[in-house]
């Protein structure tokens, strides 16, 4: 207990004290806030019970950045002092909410351009610890029918035929898609795995009248397009 005013407060109330004043404070200019007091204000979701400012500065410690951070591992977050699964849960969460928002926006589109996929595609995939195939499947205005995952595969290698290409495009009605998969932590360069599957999809849609516009990989600083570097023909 502390005594203030010749009262007995409790910790819970100091604490509750605490993450109003850091509320307010947020909602009159969330910009002038410190990144821990942001990563402490939402570790308030998680942990409610809890005063969640040293957690937040031994993350952003830890991990460098919110992007860091975002981009742990469930392995590399149980690490930290004081951090449970829950929090593992909460950034999964995030995550997830970016990623979908991203690609809400990019369906509302009357037409998309690459640029646009290629964006809707890091955030779903820049902050994956493993491989996973997404295909952007377009109809024939070039507009993104649907944004969904092919394959998932380890932390280094992702398997994929041309035909299940061929059959998710064709069960869409989809005129055209942009393949997209992830190197986690790894180099943004092309395999020659990812060269040889490349082409052999382009191969295999072109008798049906199917187009692949590009093969995009992602890490988690930087994207690479197989069409820019001239790969499809």
């Amino acid at each position: 207990m502390t005594m203030k005013d010749g009262l007995n407060i409790s910790e819970a109330e100091l604490r509750a004290g605490h993450r109003k004043r850091l509320r307010e404070r947020f909602l009159s200019d969330p910009a002038a806030l410190p990144d821990y007091e942001v990563l402490e204000l939402a570790l308030g979701c998680v942990y409610m019970r809890r005063d969640n400012k040293l957690l937040a500065k031994r993350l952003l410690a830890r991990f460098g950045s919110f992007d860091g951070l975002l981009s742990a591992s469930s392995e590399e977050l149980a690490q930290v002092e004081e951090c449970g699964p829950a929090v593992d849960s909460f950034l999964v969460l995030l995550r997830e909410i970016i990623a979908r928002a991203s690609q809400s926006n990019v369906q509302q589109k009357r037409v998309v351009t690459l640029p646009d996929l290629v964006e809707m595609g890091r955030r779903r995939l820049k902050h994956c610890t493993e491989e996973e195939v997404w295909a952007a499947l377009l109809d024939k205005q070039n507009r993104l029918l649907i944004f969904k995952q092919i394959r998932h595969g380890s932390t280094d290698h992702v398997f994929l035929e041309p035909i299940e290409v061929v059959e998710i495009m064709v069960k869409s009605h989809a005129s055209s898609l942009v393949l997209m998969h992830n190197h986690p932590g790894g180099t943004y360069l092309p395999s020659q795995e990812d060269r040889a599957l490349t082409g052999r999809i382009a191969l295999a849609l072109r008798p049906l009248g199917l187009f692949l516009h590009d093969h995009v990989i992602i890490t988690s600083d930087a994207v690479f397009s197989m069409m820019r570097d001239c790969r499809l023909k």
